[in-house]
Formats: structure tokens, sequence, C-alpha cells
């Protein structure tokens, strides 16, 4: 009878060595993930792009079997994305951009440009990774220069 140690093999038998540290912290290890987004913001070029500015923090925790929690060195592929404002319709904005970054453990900036104005942006904003607060992972973009209170009134 097949047991989750046979479907390790198998999944380590055929992931390319870049991506080993993956299938280990998912299926050998105890391993979760602090994401956060800390701030969001865009401006509009005058090339009518949207330059997107994030800065994000990121932290790997590895638990042993006596529950104790020590960081880990990270240097994982992990998603970033910016998103388009929600339609009536649909439950999420569109993707706009997403693509996966080589991320250190700490503090990071990333500028983005795209072509629609961003609505929402973040760091593994599909929630791919095993992380305990899901909520943090992206922000509401904030126009860059507006005040939030004239933001919140809808004076823009």
């Amino acid at each position: 009878m097949p047991t989750t140690l046979d479907l390790y093999r198998e999944l380590q038998a055929v992931t390319p060595d870049t991506l080993q540290y993956l299938v280990k912290d998912l299926f050998a290890e105890n391993t979760f993930w602090e994401l956060k987004t800390d701030v969001a913001t865009t401006k509009k070029l005058e090339t009518g792009m949207w330059q997107v500015t994030l800065e994000v923090k990121a932290r790997k925790i590895a638990v042993d079997s006596m529950g104790i929690e020590t960081e880990v060195p990270m240097k994982d592929w992990i998603e970033i994305g910016v998103y388009a404002p929600r339609e009536k319709d649909k439950s999420s904005g569109k993707e706009i951009y997403l693509k996966k970054h080589r991320i250190n453990s700490g503090k990071k900036r990333f500028i983005i440009n795209v072509s629609e104005e961003p609505n929402n942006a973040g760091i593994d904003p599909n929630h791919l990774l095993i992380d305990l607060n899901l909520q943090n992972n992206t922000r509401k973009v904030k126009i860059d220069g507006v005040k939030e209170e004239e933001e919140e009134k809808g004076i823009l």
C-alpha cells in the first residue's frame, strides 16, 4: 500500500533541482511563511502606464516536532501580483501582473509598470504558500500623493 513517503519520493524524482527546496518545505518539513505587503502605491506615468511600488516583508519558519520555531534562510520563488478594480459580476479584479520573483528573508521593494490602473497588489496573492495571516498579503493600492482621508471620501 502506498504511503505519503512514496508520494514524496516520486515528487523528488520529477522536481528540478531548483525547486527541490519547495518539495522539502511542503512535504518533509513543517514550514510556513510570514508574508506581508506593507506599502502599495501607484502613480500614472506620462506614457499612460501606471507605476506600482510595493514594499513587502518575508520570513520563513520551520517548526520541529517539539513545536520550536526556527527562522530559516529564505531564497524562494514567490508570486507578486497586481490586480485591476473588481467588476460588478466578478469576485476579484482582473490580473494585470503576476510573476514569480526570487524573495529573500527581510524587506524588499518592487517597482512594476502596468498598463491599467491598479486596485490591489501584493505578495503571494493566490495564497500558494502556508501563511498564518493571509489577510496582509495584499493591500489596496493608494494613489501616490493622495491623502488617505481624500481617498476614503472619494475626492480624487
